[in-house]
């Protein structure tokens, strides 16, 4: 199956995305009485069939295959550290994705590698990455934020924080809670500060170890999300069947 993504699908006739009809239309070849699958992010499935292949635009008639209430019954956001090459960063978004996650925070630190971040390039890496994987949920890209901004946001559920500093702290696999709403946090290359512990502390954190060895950010950042995915995956209607 190739997926094809419009946040705006709706039944009936519908115009695709620009950038997605030049992949059917130009890319792909798609004429009219082909059949396309479609997610709309929100966790539509769609099915359509191609009534009109121009240079400028691709109709469709859509209809609705059913409806997802949500990707899981909990929620997964990841507060992560953008790394210095920025495609070690954009494998973090895609692997993310792949293996499941509902909100990904990229953080400014004291150790942070990289200040700036093109927002439109990460939103096409999980977009291409929830098509790849055969999802219909899109996780959500919050902005660049420094470490005490997040740390006073709304941040709904339980709290880790992987802290290279922190002797004896439990492992992040029987800390978590399986199925609840959970937030984990990934410093940059030199980790999080005595200071920035402390805040995130203050701010209802506790700090995990992700096993023995010291980590890169993307490596630690995978870790932390497929444990805490693997163990809620029982609980996950329709997680082991395919699409």
């Amino acid at each position: 199956m190739q997926l094809f993504y419009d946040p705006d699908l709706q039944a009936g006739t519908h115009s695709l995305a620009e950038e997605e009809a030049r992949h059917v239309v130009r890319v792909l070849r798609k004429r009219p009485g082909d059949e396309l699958d479609l997610v709309d992010g929100s966790g539509g499935w769609f099915s359509a069939t191609i009534l009109e292949a121009g240079k400028r635009e691709c109709l469709l008639d859509v209809r609705l295959v059913r409806r997802e209430a949500r990707r899981a019954g909990h929620r997964l956001t990841l507060l992560v550290a953008p790394t210095k090459s920025i495609d070690r960063f954009e494998w973090i978004l895609e692997k993310a994705t792949e293996i499941g996650i509902d909100r990904i925070v990229p953080i400014l630190t004291e150790h942070s590698e990289r200040q700036r971040l093109r927002a439109d390039r990460l939103e096409r890496v999980l977009q291409s990455a929830m098509k790849q994987s055969l999802r219909a949920w899109l996780p959500e890209l919050g902005e660049l934020s420094d470490w005490s901004d997040v740390l006073s946001a709304d941040l709904p559920g339980d709290r880790f924080l992987g802290y290279l500093g922190e002797e004896g702290a439990a492992l992040l696999s029987t800390a978590i809670r399986p199925g609840n709403d959970t937030v984990i946090a990934i410093g940059p290359e030199g980790g999080f500060s005595p200071a920035e512990a402390e805040q995130a502390a203050a701010a209802g954190f506790r700090p995990v170890s992700l096993g023995p060895h010291r980590l890169r950010t993307e490596t630690a950042a995978l870790t932390a999300v497929h444990t805490i995915e693997s163990a809620a995956w029982p609980l996950i209607p329709g997680a082991a069947r395919d699409v």
